[in-house]
């Protein structure tokens, strides 16, 4: 009878003990036995886990560029075709920027702003915005009027990582079709100068002009001097010079020679060599000028004076050669050179006292 009161008192203890755990009250102390492990104490309850509102990322660069995001131009007294006008100008142009990531929102921007609940584009909201898309940079452009009332083009650009303007612009407009030249003075004090493209970019090359003969002469390219010479020969020799690539005009100039002119085509980022052989010009004396030095001789008048006094004397000998050897012919004789004066010549009329 005892051994049965006390197994339906052990069934009973069981069966109440997790209720009793579960209504905060500690239950009884289980029996341990010689050898047996000490219980596990029940660990404390648990905090009450606070969940922290989600922090948007700061945008981060796309391939190493900045984001920038375009809005849409806003006006309120600007119509449609005016801010349409803005906005594609501004696109266009903030594209030659080749270190920016740089993209156009499609989306109103009052619908933006009623997402964001905002009731006005101030800085934060438009950060938010720029959160939104993952930009780092936001623009937002504004047709309105400058102070003396002329219509103009006002630039903002909006750090989102700090909700902060990073700097503004306002450009007056000639009028609401012509946003080019306000478009480009924004630019560059939003973003500084525009990246040029690779066709405009100035590429130099290297020019070596050397001299056949060696010596020290004037180089000029395109007729700017470009420097000198050395007096060594080939390849030491020479005059070496960046210039821009392409085809320039160079001129050799030396002293005593005749100028050398060509053209030549210099590589982008190459070395074009150009080797010059200089022709030497006559021999200058007193008093004379290169044009008279280098006339041929044939066309120098003492040379024909002298041709005709050789004639004469020549003439002069024979005749007087001939006398001699035959005395009938003995008499005065006279010698014209002019044939103007033959008619009145005795020897030619037939009046000469000769026998």
């Amino acid at each position: 009878m005892f051994a049965r009161s006390l197994s339906l008192w052990l069934i009973a203890s069981l069966l109440t003990a997790p209720a009793l755990t579960a209504l905060g009250q500690a239950a009884p102390p289980p029996i341990v036995g010689p050898g047996a492990a000490p219980p596990v104490q029940n660990p404390p309850p648990l905090s009450p886990v606070v969940v922290a509102p989600a922090v948007p990322a700061p945008p981060v660069a796309h391939n190493g560029r900045q984001h920038v995001l375009l809005l849409r131009t806003e006006g309120a007294n600007a119509g449609d075709v005016a801010r349409m006008a803005a906005t594609k100008e501004l696109h266009q142009q903030a594209l030659r920027y080749k270190s920016l990531d740089v993209a156009l929102s499609n989306a109103d921007l009052v619908e933006e702003m009623f997402e964001f609940e905002c009731t006005e584009a101030g800085v934060d909201c438009l950060g938010r915005i720029g959160h939104k898309y993952g930009a780092t940079l936001v623009v937002f452009s504004e047709l309105g009027k400058t102070p003396d009332g002329k219509d103009a083009l006002t630039l903002r650009l909006i750090d989102s990582g700090t909700a902060r303007v990073a700097q503004i612009s306002q450009q007056p407009l000639p009028s609401l079709t012509d946003f080019q030249a306000a478009v480009t003075k924004g630019l560059v004090v939003l973003f500084g100068p525009a990246d040029l493209a690779y066709a405009d970019v100035e590429v130099p090359g290297t020019l070596v002009v050397q001299l056949f003969a060696g010596g020290v002469a004037l180089v000029y390219v395109d007729d700017k001097l470009a420097g000198r010479t050395s007096t060594g020969r080939p390849p030491s020799g020479g005059l070496r010079a960046t210039v821009p690539a392409g085809t320039h005009t160079v001129r050799v100039v030396k002293a005593g020679f005749r100028d050398w002119t060509g053209r030549v085509t210099v590589p982008p980022n190459g070395t074009i060599e150009q080797t010059v052989a200089l022709d030497q010009v006559a021999v200058v004396g007193p008093g004379e000028d290169r044009d008279k030095a280098s006339t041929p001789i044939t066309r120098k008048w003492w040379f024909w004076t002298g041709i005709g006094a050789v004639v004469v004397a020549g003439t002069a000998i024979g005749i007087y050669y001939a006398t001699k050897s035959n005395p009938a012919s003995t008499g005065a004789i006279t010698l014209s050179l002019d044939h103007v004066d033959a008619a009145s010549d005795p020897i030619f009329s037939g009046k000469g006292g000769g026998k």
